[in-house]
């Protein structure tokens, strides 16, 4: 499965996360907006329609910085590989657009994330900040 991850960040070098509830995966944990990339979709189309259905915000494909790529193996050995895009410029004013799946938008430093947060999520925002940009998660060596 694809999917398209977006670290947006202030000016103030915050992180933005949505605190996941009624899903299938990681209720009550913090994560990155994004979700899956569908049909005939790019990864750069995805985080453009995901970051305007969840947060009401339209950010232009050239505002757009590809910063990583995580390779993971999930539950029951399902690969997932999740392309993450960085955003410092978008329009719009921020707004908690699926309450029935997110019970709260925050901002956090980045070097302060919080203890419930996905964990390859906060792989992803330590990697980019030390400019890597390829990891896995969830394999044995």
């Amino acid at each position: 499965m694809r999917y398209a991850l977006l670290l947006l960040l202030n000016m103030n070098k915050e992180v933005l996360l949505l605190k996941r509830c009624n899903t299938t995966f990681g209720n009550e944990q913090y994560s990155m907006s994004g979700g899956k990339v569908e049909a005939n979709e790019t990864a750069r189309q995805a985080i453009i329609r995901q970051a305007f259905e969840e947060l009401n915000i339209k950010i232009k494909s050239e505002n757009l910085e590809f910063v990583h790529l995580l390779f993971r193996k999930g539950n029951d050995n399902i690969i997932f590989d999740a392309g993450c895009f960085k955003a410092t410029k978008w329009e719009g004013s921020l707004k908690n657009q699926e309450p029935e799946k997110c019970s709260k938008i925050n901002w956090f430093k980045l070097d302060n994330l919080p203890e419930n947060i996905l964990t390859a999520h906060k792989q992803i925002i330590e990697l980019v900040q030390k400019n890597t940009y390829y990891s896995e998660h969830g394999f044995v060596d």
